[in-house]
């Protein structure tokens, strides 16, 4: 009876004390994040407006594409578009460097972009971000929708007469006969 309420002791000691260093911990974990909580920055007014177009496609390629518009007072120079590509097979993603025409712009000017990727790779994409010679960093923008894709077209509606197939010996309509096998697939 001695050796259980020992245990029933030793027991209960080592949850309180668990308990305690668990409760500890928390608090120090939370006066931590306050001391290094900081204000969020605030978002910088945009740069350039990004007129992101619809995929078009052409053929077994898609073309990606838009216009990019500079709001700014200043005169941007040496402007590239960063696009990340996600790819289909494996969900792994391809950063491309895409050259702006013109690529100079002055204030409210714009110019446009585009890329050409097989559609069957790549299935996403997305403005990873926009680089001046100007800008010591990237350029903030904003995307708008551009372009949208044209609607597809159907196919001509043409009539296709089936002519029954001949009838063999005494009227029979069956290619498969004992007579003449076929294998079917």
């Amino acid at each position: 009876g001695v050796a259980v309420i020992c245990a029933l002791g030793v027991t209960a000691a080592l949850m309180i004390g668990f308990v305690y260093l668990r409760w500890r911990h928390a608090r120090k974990l939370l006066a931590e994040t306050a001391t290094h909580e900081q204000l969020p920055k605030p978002m910088p007014s945009p740069l350039v407006r990004v007129f992101l177009d619809d995929a078009m496609i052409k053929g077994p390629d898609a073309v990606l594409g838009g216009t990019v518009q500079n709001i700014s007072p200043n005169t941007l120079t040496g402007i590239t578009i960063e696009l990340e590509l996600k790819r289909r097979q494996d969900n792994g993603s391809e950063l491309r460097v895409v050259s702006l025409e013109p690529h100079d712009l002055g204030p409210q000017q714009q110019g446009r972009y585009a890329l050409i990727v097989p559609s069957r790779v790549y299935r996403e994409t997305r403005i990873h971000r926009i680089t001046s010679n100007v800008a010591t960093g990237d350029l903030a923008f904003k995307i708008l929708p551009g372009a949208q894709r044209p609607n597809e077209r159907l196919p001509t509606k043409e009539n296709i007469v089936v002519r029954p197939s001949p009838k063999h010996g005494k009227g029979e309509e069956f290619i498969n006969t004992p007579d003449n096998p076929v294998t079917v697939p």
